[in-house]
């Protein structure tokens, strides 16, 4: 099945380029590079880091790795390698979402009658 757009689409994706439209938020936004090749995740809001990314090189190829923020880096905890960038930093602020609230089933596990 082919995929079928209106004219009205493309002219509307046109206006918003040329107005400078914005689409959307990505945890990219909140990596703060330190030192070359090394991301700090920072969450402006609350005005700490939760994250740590670096820019690695195994056998000639580029990837990321992504840990927990702690002051130090022992106690730092590993969250993932990755292939780009968008993605360590998607899963970094992922991880910081899933500390937030309650862990564990919907309603406590309670099933209403």
């Amino acid at each position: 099945m082919a995929m079928q757009h209106a004219v009205v689409d493309g002219a509307a994706a046109a206006e918003r380029a040329r107005s400078g439209h914005v689409s959307g938020w990505h945890p990219v936004l909140a990596a703060v590079e330190g030192e070359p090749g090394t991301w700090l995740m920072v969450d402006e809001g609350r005005g700490r880091c939760y994250g740590v990314i670096r820019l690695l090189r195994i056998r000639g190829e580029a990837g990321y790795r992504a840990v927990t923020w702690a002051e130090k880096s022992e106690d730092r905890q590993l969250i993932g390698y990755f292939r780009s960038l968008r993605a360590a930093c998607a899963a970094a602020h992922n991880n910081l979402l899933s500390t937030y609230g309650n862990p564990g089933p919907p309603n406590g596990g309670r099933v209403s009658r």
